[in-house]
């Protein structure tokens, strides 16, 4: 993994969509070398006053694990690199993709950008875009 992803974003609000909403009231992403690995640790301050904390270790490798945190308990996930900027994150339950989240690092190194594509847990398509800064 690029090092230039590892430290601490902070999502821009106002450069990110949320499609279906709410957007988050704040949402900030840590990601940290472990290893061969790497750990990811999202916090989110939710629309309805939660807190969401999320935690992920993982390789780049394309081998799928079990979704540790999920609702669902089929849930299993696979990280891949991209390329040099960026990886992604599949989303199966059952065999079935439900969803893509693709992490791409800009050019300056400066700005993380996040696409989800897929469905939510309702069956609600989602396409969201979040834009963080780095600490």
């Amino acid at each position: 993994m690029n090092p230039a992803f590892f430290g601490t974003w902070k999502m821009k609000a106002g450069k990110s969509n949320f499609d279906p909403g709410p957007k988050p009231r704040s949402q900030t992403i840590k990601i940290e070398r472990h290893g061969d690995a790497f750990t990811m640790t999202v916090d989110a301050d939710n629309a309805d006053g939660t807190h969401t904390h999320l935690t992920r270790t993982a390789a780049l490798d394309g081998k799928e694990v079990k979704a540790e945190g999920s609702r669902e308990p089929n849930a299993r996930e696979a990280f891949a690199r991209i390329d040099d900027r960026s990886f992604q994150r599949v989303l199966s339950v059952n065999g079935q993709v439900r969803g893509t989240l693709r992490v791409t690092l800009a050019d300056d190194g400066k700005s993380l950008t996040t696409t989800a594509v897929g469905t939510n847990a309702e069956g609600t398509p989602v396409h969201n875009t979040v834009v963080f800064e780095k600490e």
